[in-house]
């Protein structure tokens, strides 16, 4: 059987996710610096559309990576269930912009996936699977990281750009007044 490694592919769609991400982010910032909600959830759909298909993709490469088995031994572990919990969430955030629910429900899936990917990383590191185990931490721990800091991200998000109805709060906070200042 072929020898057949996507590590390359995962890492680059990674980036190209987290372009998309800042990039999204910084059109949503403007259009609720601008006082303009409807300009902002246009961006924040929009954004949701490119990281769900980015998800979808990563998803169908994690899930083909779980059922094959392309890497030797524990690799396949190591970088394809986070993948799948990666693809998980990006569709399940552009599923929730698509079908208007409160994205924090994913939020919360991303804060429980993040310290499942760094502890993912913490192992990869203590064991030394790769050959830069400090380097593999660190990616692991940033992108776990961020799965975590998503959570606070979504409520923003449910709370102040696409001011869902259905939080199962009585009302959203006052918008904070530091962001007047940004």
């Amino acid at each position: 059987m072929t020898f057949i490694d996507n590590l390359g592919i995962e890492l680059d769609v990674l980036i190209l996710v987290t372009v998309a991400v800042f990039y999204t982010g910084i059109w949503v910032w403007w259009g609720l610096r601008k006082q303009d909600p409807k300009e902002a959830n246009a961006s924040l759909r929009g954004g949701g559309a490119i990281l769900g298909l980015l998800g979808g993709f990563l998803l169908l490469l994690g899930i083909w990576g779980e059922f094959t088995w392309p890497l030797p031994a524990s690799y396949n572990m190591l970088f394809y269930d986070p993948t799948v919990l990666t693809g998980l969430i990006l569709v399940g955030f552009a599923a929730s912009l698509w079908f208007k629910i409160p994205s924090h429900l994913i939020g919360i899936i991303a804060f429980v996936s993040g310290w499942g990917v760094i502890y993912y990383g913490a192992r990869a590191y203590l064991l030394g699977l790769t050959t830069e185990p400090l380097d593999t931490f660190a990616m692991y721990l940033a992108f776990g990281a961020l799965a975590v800091l998503s959570m606070p991200v979504t409520l923003f998000v449910d709370w102040y750009v696409t001011r869902s109805q259905t939080l199962g709060a009585s009302a959203a906070p006052s918008y904070p007044k530091m962001w007047n200042y940004v």
